[in-house]
């Protein structure tokens, strides 16, 4: 019969991947250029951000590389543009 229990080595050690993982993604997600960003978005989330406000973001996104385009199409919201 086997335990459905993890020693506590087992425990520390998922959760330091889950940590090294997260830290990666985000540290390569800082990296991706402006255009990256916005090729991430789906094709639906375009349309609704519009072009206007994609260009805008964009801009932003090249000034301000931590920024993800989704923040910024909340602050803009919430600024009222």
């Amino acid at each position: 019969m086997t335990s459905n229990t993890f020693s506590k080595h087992d425990k520390d050690f998922a959760d330091a991947m889950a940590t090294k993982l997260r830290l990666n993604r985000e540290k390569n997600k800082r990296n991706q250029t402006a255009d990256e960003k916005i090729n991430q978005l789906t094709a639906e989330q375009k349309k609704e951000i519009g072009e206007f406000r994609l260009s805008l973001i964009y801009e932003g996104l090249k000034e301000f590389p931590d920024l993800d385009p989704l923040t910024a199409l909340k602050m803009m919201e919430e600024i009222g543009a």
